[in-house]
């Protein structure tokens, strides 16, 4: 169990990198072609664990088999990354990654409700008490400067 929290405290890590890096990339490159560069070597990168991994299975059909709704992953991945961008540029490092955060567990928690029927107004409450802590953050940063 503590295996998985760590990897789960390095994806955290990660994604931080990765936005920043990324956001470094459409400074330089622009949005749109920071994202194209993003997604090639993600791409590439995707294809070569492939091909080296010990499971790898030849049957490509199986692609064309699945639901096309499971293809929504990489539109989401893009728009993630887009607003991202969007959004380092015009706040914190650290904002951004509180409200990255609240909107997950919403979204975990819309995805509870949906799929399992699942509600507790403390997850809720608890969504709620980070974003109102990013707004005030913001306040009381604002105030100082």
């Amino acid at each position: 169990m503590y295996l998985i929290l760590f990897v789960a405290f390095l994806y955290g890590c990660a994604t931080v990198i990765s936005k920043m890096i990324n956001y470094r990339a459409a400074q330089e490159l622009g949005t749109w072609n920071g994202s194209l560069v993003n997604y090639a070597v993600a791409s590439i990168l995707a294809l070569v664990l492939l091909l080296l991994s010990s499971h790898l299975t030849a049957d490509l059909t199986a692609c064309v088999r699945v639901p096309a709704y499971l293809y929504a992953g990489g539109t989401f991945g893009v728009i993630a990354f887009v607003l991202s961008i969007i959004t380092l540029s015009r706040m914190k490092v650290f904002q951004s990654t509180i409200l990255l955060l609240a909107g997950q567990l919403l979204a975990g928690i819309l995805f509870d409700v949906m799929i399992f029927q699942n509600f507790t107004w403390t997850k809720f409450a608890g969504v709620l008490l980070v974003a109102v802590g990013i707004f005030w953050d913001t306040k009381v940063t604002a105030g100082h400067s």
